[in-house]
Formats: C-alpha cells, structure tokens, sequence
C-alpha cells in the first residue's frame, strides 16, 4: 500500500480518463467521483481500475432517456458504464422534476454503479433527497442508500444476505441502478436486521481520516492508473512531430 495526497490522486484520475480520448465524459467530473468515494472508505479507486478496462472498449456516444410515464424515466446504458453519463442523465432527470413531487431515473443495463455516490451527494446539496438502490452483480447483495436534503454524506445499507432468485424479480435486475429523487424527505421503512448499516458519521470519520493521513491505495492500482495517465503523453509526443511539419 501507498500514501498519496487528494490532490495527487485527483490529477492521476483526470490524466488516466483523458488518455482513453473519450467524447463522452469530463475527466475531472469523473476524478472527483472516484475520489469521493475513496475519501468515505468505499474504495473508489478499485471502482475505477476496474472502469478503465471497460471504458476503453465500451462505445463512446449520448444515450436515450425514454420519455417520462408514470414519474419514471429510463435510460439504457447497452453494458457501458454509468461514469460517463450520470451527470447528464442526473441534469435531464431534474429538469423533468420541475412540475413533479419526485421523480425516479431507472438505468439498465450499466456498470461501476458504487461510482454514483459523488453526484448524489451534489443533489442533497440542491435540496433535494435521494434514494438510489442497486444490486451487486458480484454477491447478489442490495445497495440502497438514501440521502435527504441538506445532508453531506447518505445513510448506506447492503444486505448481509444474498438476494434469493424470487426477490431479485420483484426489485431490479443485476445491472440497473434505481434513483429516486424527491422534494420531501425520504423515511426509511426498507431498514432490516439483516442490512449491514454504514451511517454518515462512519462515512465522515473516514474522510477526516483521509485528509489528515492521506489516501492509501494499492501499490499495482496506482500503477495502473498512472500508466493510464501516461497514454495521454504518449499520444501527444506521437503527434507532436507531425504538427511541427505541416
């Protein structure tokens, strides 16, 4: 493991996102989610290595939101992942919520769902309240967290058992995110015993912890990013000559 400052993995992530030459995305929109996450303990950085392999191959171009029925819109991601888009369907979802209590944004389809945290926490900040859910493809266990108005950081839940074949028809399939978000506050009447509970206060004294000790990641997960990051140099000295001859 390894010690970097916020500053130094901000500005790794920007450079690793901006050498994949993507359209759709701005880099540092997406650094700050991937280190917001890290920063409460979430591991945003192993969310984002993982994202670096699917962003490369994944198709680079808008998605379709379908048009609102019954205080829902739902956006089909075709297997990318929810990095590049979030924010854009995030501003379309809130313009459609002008004249309506709530609204909820289904995305099918999607990957690297974890990442979504940053920007639900920007919706709070707007006064709004959010409950965003999902299911691990990898554990079959759910994820809901809920974040009213005003708060800095969720209150977060994940089932301590694995979603049984009957349950995970009757609430999502293993790749959508659910977003609901609101202009009352949100109750919490899906709490159950067996829901492991991260409260905000645990995802706060994880950042005070981060910002006083500094990020510790893994050694091979940093490497990976900076190669990332480097492609971006690669690609300018490969052109470089070409603009001095023209």
């Amino acid at each position: 493991m390894i010690n970097v400052s916020h500053n130094e993995l901000i500005t790794q992530c920007t450079k690793a996102f901006e050498g994949l030459q993507r359209q759709c995305g701005e880099a540092d929109m997406i650094a700050n989610m991937v280190v917001d996450l890290e920063m409460v303990g979430l591991n945003g950085v192993s969310h984002f290595v993982n994202a670096l392999h699917f962003l490369a191959l994944e198709q680079d171009e808008a998605v379709y939101v379908e048009p609102v029925i019954n205080q829902q819109l739902t956006a089909n991601l075709l297997g990318c992942s929810i990095l590049c888009h979030l924010p854009n369907l995030l501003d379309f979802t809130i313009d459609n919520l002008a004249n309506r209590s709530s609204i909820v944004l289904n995305i099918t389809q999607c990957h690297h769902r974890w990442l979504a945290f940053s920007e639900l926490i920007k919706l709070a900040g707007k006064g709004l309240s959010v409950k965003a859910q999902w299911l691990n493809s990898s554990d079959y266990k759910q994820v809901v967290y809920i974040l009213n108005a005003g708060q800095l950081l969720p209150e977060l839940y994940i089932a301590n058992h694995k979603v049984t074949a009957n349950e995970l028809s009757s609430i999502m399939d293993l790749q959508s995110l659910s977003i609901e978000i609101s202009k009352k506050t949100l109750t919490f009447p899906f709490i159950k015993e067996d829901y492991q509970h991260l409260s905000s206060f645990d995802l706060q004294a994880a950042k005070q912890h981060a910002w006083k000790h500094g990020i510790s990641i893994a050694v091979e997960h940093w490497q990976i990013i900076k190669h990332a990051a480097s492609a971006l140099l690669v690609e300018s000295n490969e052109i470089s000559p070409l603009n001095e001859n023209e």
